[in-house]
């Protein structure tokens, strides 16, 4: 079959390592010069990697971590230490360990053990979140009417805990608030995590994720005969008869004709392009019910080094939910001789919630987090700042509110030859690179089986 695939992010490069690997003829048109989507990483004048967000490979990620090996990527992230590691002022650390046990015995002994919780938080959450320790697939899906706020405080788990502990959780998961975000996601990864053991070991990329990840995708992709066009953005669909596609048309005039089409664009540009006669299938207005979480990533190239922590890092109470320093974490990129690095620090901070920052300016918005590195690092505030980036992503992944969840589309359209993937489309795990992953290998056995191969 000859498959035409339109979006070059971990959803649609996913899809098109499953179609090629069956010997299917994959086209996949990108309208950025660019790969990657929402894991994108590109070089700037000074040669350093700036990147579209902190992305990190979770134990749980198992679907994306079979493409990395699939590809031969599967030495290019490694593990840190099994930690949750929360920096607070004046160089203080807090850290919720897991201890060397089976799950949940390793993440019991580890609450017990850590030392910024009272043994009130402790204690209900030991109890509080037996429910989604023990629940299923229906029981999360239940809970989606609620905010997670209003989950815990149900459960009788402490205030303190809400704040302290999984307010950073919530803003880095889905970059809005507890009082926002839907239980549903935030207790189905209480479960993940606290049923393996290794679901919540964190790895970083040893370079970036678009040269550790995307360029082995692509590769492989073009290796086993795929074409990428960049700068190729889709306009619009032209239907037979049926309301079929019979050809996609580029903004540059160009014409796409495929036995199949698959979108893996954003669930906000999609929208943009549906014809109006698909929008007599309730499956296609319901994606109208998606609304993108805005998101700012923040790097800062230091003189010096602020921090030995080689891990990822949570806040709370600044604007930067995660972060982390990225010339450790990262041990082949972001070191002294490249770009605008002499040895220094490199952070990498994610911004949230970035809804009443957008509008700002960047150097305000820099000045800002430069003043809460400060209170964060003290010896930041000997450094030089030699460089910073922002960039600002209006709507990333869909906002995982309360009674959202049962919008999210299944990869099969009402239209027969058109398919959808997406971390946002119907898959047990989160608007995440595995989610995007898992979306991208179930649209093309979904395609495959719709065709009868």
């Amino acid at each position: 079959m000859r498959i035409a695939i339109f979006g070059a992010g971990v959803a649609g490069l996913a899809a098109a390592v499953e179609l090629v690997d069956k010997g299917h003829t994959v086209e996949i048109y990108e309208k950025r010069k660019v790969l990657g989507g929402k894991v994108s990483v590109w070089k700037d004048s000074d040669g350093d990697s700036i990147e579209s967000g902190l992305h990190i490979v979770f134990g749980g990620y198992e679907q994306l971590q079979s493409y990395l090996k699939r590809v031969g990527a599967e030495d290019n992230y490694q593990w840190k230490e099994h930690s949750l590691i929360y920096a607070e002022e004046n160089g203080k650390q807090s850290v919720f360990g897991k201890a060397n046990l089976r799950s949940p015995w390793g993440e019991i002994v580890g609450c017990l053990q850590t030392d910024f919780l009272t043994l009130w938080d402790k204690i209900s959450l030991i109890k509080g979140l037996y429910p989604a320790i023990t629940g299923n697939e229906t029981y999360f899906r239940g809970q989606d009417c609620m905010t997670y706020s209003e989950w815990h405080r149900l459960k009788g788990i402490s205030e303190h805990s809400l704040q302290k502990l999984w307010r950073a959780i919530a803003l880095a998961m889905n970059f809005i608030e507890p009082n926002v975000i839907s239980a549903r996601p935030m207790i189905t990864i209480f479960n993940y995590f606290g049923t393996n053991y290794t679901a919540t070991r964190f790895a970083f990329f040893r370079k970036n994720p678009g040269d550790s990840m995307i360029e082995p995708m692509r590769q492989y992709i073009q290796s086993k005969g795929g074409r990428i066009f960049v700068d190729a953005k889709l306009n619009r669909f032209e239907l037979n008869g049926d309301t079929t596609i019979r050809e996609a048309l580029l903004m540059d005039g160009h014409k796409v004709t495929a036995d199949a089409y698959i979108s893996a664009l954003p669930v906000h540009n999609l929208k943009k392009i549906l014809p109006l006669e698909w929008l007599e299938h309730k499956y296609f207005r319901n994606l109208h019910e998606f609304v993108g979480s805005p998101v700012i990533n923040c790097q800062l190239w230091f003189d010096r080094k602020i921090t030995d922590t080689d891990n990822l890092m949570f806040s709370q109470g600044t604007l930067f939910a995660t972060f982390a320093d990225v010339s450790i974490t990262c041990p082949d990129d972001f070191q002294s001789g490249m770009g605008s690095a002499n040895g220094g620090s490199v952070m990498s901070l994610v911004l949230a919630p970035a809804h009443q920052l957008l509008d700002m300016p960047n150097g305000f918005i820099t000045d800002l987090v430069v003043k809460e590195i400060h209170n964060r690092f003290p010896k930041s505030r000997d450094a030089k700042l030699l460089k910073s980036t922002i960039v600002k992503i209006p709507q990333s992944v869909y906002k995982a509110v309360p009674d959202v969840d049962k919008f999210r589309p299944d990869q099969i359209s009402p239209v027969k030859n058109f398919f959808l993937a997406g971390d946002y489309t119907d898959q047990h795990y989160l608007a995440s690179m595995e989610g995007a992953a898992l979306s991208g290998k179930l649209v093309a056995e979904k395609l495959l089986g719709r065709y009868g191969n």
